[in-house]
């Protein structure tokens, strides 16, 4: 029953979260969403209902709200609904906005800089500069193939496919600046014949970023860390800078026209109204001229930034293994000598 009512959503994530809507709701109630539907009148679901709003209390007000409506849709699809005069008096009187309570922030540049140095694997190094690059969300990105990538155009895009999308609103091109394309490119090469930590070969897989969103969560708060700039919201004791900015950076520093800047980033209500669809060679060259306020490296010369990153890694994985600065330099000196 709930299987079968989750299969009709294509989109991975939305899919997730609903699961987890469903799952806390059965942990509410003492049973599972079969049983508890059987013989089932609205006004004890109704009851229930408040009850699992109440038990999200410590959550983010989104969140909590975002949790009720799935579990409602859910009996709605399955014959059980609510008046809508209920409803709407409790969304007035008790559903509080759906605002943010951490206050994140973009990040800037040099922060960003410090972060991506500070990434043990060129994985992460490519994920975050491509998130940074193209404003799109995590969840989108982790699903992306091997198919979906052009990095033969100038600038290299990304075809995010419909099914990719939130709410599956469509499918986009989105574009990556250079020092994106670079990592990606080096990452698709360091990845060949390895395995990922589940022991899975990346060469089984067409996915580009074969891991999950928890996974990609620690290698930013990793690295956060190793830099200096894992802050929290000192009411929430989230993280300041998390995945979701990413896509703040991208919008407060393209320099994209309005309605370019929201298509890009898969707002629904821009889609149309911009000519990425129609025409996306002339966004692509609207995307190239302002490429430079996107790149978080300073230098030109992608040569120089390949070496940043693989010395930053190199070191990384090193300190991660318990060799001490010490060692390290003893390294650099034997290599140097050793070197034709």
């Amino acid at each position: 029953m709930k299987n079968e009512w989750l299969a009709q959503f294509e989109n991975e994530n939305t899919k997730r979260q609903y699961e987890i809507s469903l799952k806390q709701f059965e942990e509410h109630v003492g049973e599972t969403v079969k049983t508890y539907v059987e013989d089932l009148e609205w006004g004890d679901f109704w009851e229930d209902l408040q009850g699992f709003w109440k038990s999200l209390s410590d959550k983010a007000p989104k969140t909590q709200n975002n949790r009720v409506r799935v579990v409602k849709l859910f009996f709605q699809d399955h014959g059980i609904e609510i008046p809508d005069s209920e409803w709407s008096k409790f969304r007035r009187r008790r559903m509080k906005a759906s605002r943010p309570q951490t206050q994140d922030r973009a990040g800037k540049k040099e922060e960003w800089r410090k972060i991506i140095m500070n990434m043990s694997t060129p994985q992460g190094q490519a994920l975050y500069l491509t998130l940074l690059s193209t404003g799109a969300r995590i969840g989108e990105i982790l699903q992306i193939l091997k198919d979906d990538l052009d990095l033969e155009s100038d600038p290299g895009r990304i075809n995010l496919r419909a099914e990719y999308t939130k709410g599956g609103v469509g499918d986009r091109i989105i574009f990556l600046t250079d020092e994106a394309e670079l990592a990606i490119k080096q990452y698709l090469d360091w990845r060949e014949g390895k395995k990922n930590s589940a022991g899975v070969s990346y060469d089984e897989t067409s996915k580009v970023f074969p891991f999950t969103q928890q996974t990609a969560r620690k290698m930013l708060y990793s690295a956060s860390e190793r830099a200096g700039l894992d802050m929290k919201d000192r009411n929430t004791g989230r993280r300041e800078i998390h995945t979701h900015s990413t896509r703040k950076f991208f919008r407060s520093n393209c320099g994209l026209g309005e309605a370019l800047t929201h298509a890009i980033m898969g707002h629904r209500e821009y889609l149309d109204q911009s000519y990425l669809r129609v025409d996306p060679d002339r966004a692509a060259k609207e995307f190239k001229k302002n490429m430079g306020n996107l790149k978080i490296f300073e230098s030109e010369e992608n040569e120089e930034i390949t070496t940043k990153l693989k010395v930053r890694a190199l070191k990384t994985m090193l300190e991660e293994k318990g060799v001490s600065n010490e060692e390290m330099d003893e390294l650099g000196k034997l290599l140097s000598q050793n070197i034709d």
